[in-house]
């Protein structure tokens, strides 16, 4: 976990110097306690370097908190159970950008976590959308309004994609309608489609996955620079 976080230190001077943002991938096999890996971007450049130095180290952040989790339980397991037993706990991090321009940056890292005993793994897809001019992150609610044209229409088109595509395949989702978006909806933009996600469990079964629904941007009138 040391190595992962102490990686993005060794690229701050980069990104004081560089003005174009740019992103590398980081990875790191877990062979210590934990079994799993990581594997999350690292952003650099920008004529704004803290903003993208921001966003490194809330990413470094989580990936911490996330180590650290799983490291307590495994510790907890060990003086729990029998000694002639070994507690099993396995943790991978894995992301996917999806938009980087000099402005703003969209991306998901998976947190996928298989504890000893456990049914199955569990994995949380958390979204970052981040605002490089604003140095903030951007809820659902806040990028409508600054990227589309008209945010109460967008919501409109975006829910209509959705309940189109469950009412195509109702066999995969709980049987549940839609009623609204929250402005706290996990989302993620690629550099055609918007795309809303949905956590296991949330919509549907564990066996039908995280599920996603795309929408076009030009749809959507969002054009970002």
């Amino acid at each position: 976990m040391k190595k992962v976080v102490g990686i993005f230190l060794m690229f701050t001077m980069i990104s004081m110097t560089l003005y174009s943002i740019e992103y590398v991938t980081l990875s790191s096999e877990l062979t210590e306690n934990l079994g799993g890996r990581v594997s999350i971007p690292f952003f650099y450049g920008t004529k704004d370097a803290p903003s993208a130095f921001l966003l490194n180290s809330y990413l470094a952040k989580d990936v911490e908190n996330f180590l650290s989790q799983y490291l307590d339980q495994l510790y907890g397991l060990r003086n729990s159970i029998d000694e002639s037993e070994e507690p099993y706990v396995q943790v991978v991090i894995e992301s996917e950008i999806g938009f980087v321009s000099n402005s703003f940056v969209s991306f998901y890292a998976d947190y996928l976590s298989y504890v000893y005993h456990q049914a199955h793994p569990m994995t949380t897809r958390k979204t970052y959308n981040y605002d490089l001019t604003l140095s903030k992150f951007l809820n659902l609610y806040d990028f409508l309004g600054l990227y589309s044209d008209h945010r109460g229409q967008s919501f409109k088109i975006i829910k209509e994609h959705i309940i189109e595509e469950i009412n195509a395949n109702p066999q995969i989702y709980f049987n549940e309608s839609i009623d609204t978006i929250g402005y706290d909806r996990d989302y993620y933009i690629t550099n055609e489609d918007f795309v809303v996600v949905y956590q296991l469990y949330e919509i549907a079964p564990y066996s039908s996955g995280i599920r996603e629904f795309k929408i076009p941007l030009e749809e959507l009138g969002i054009e970002i620079q």
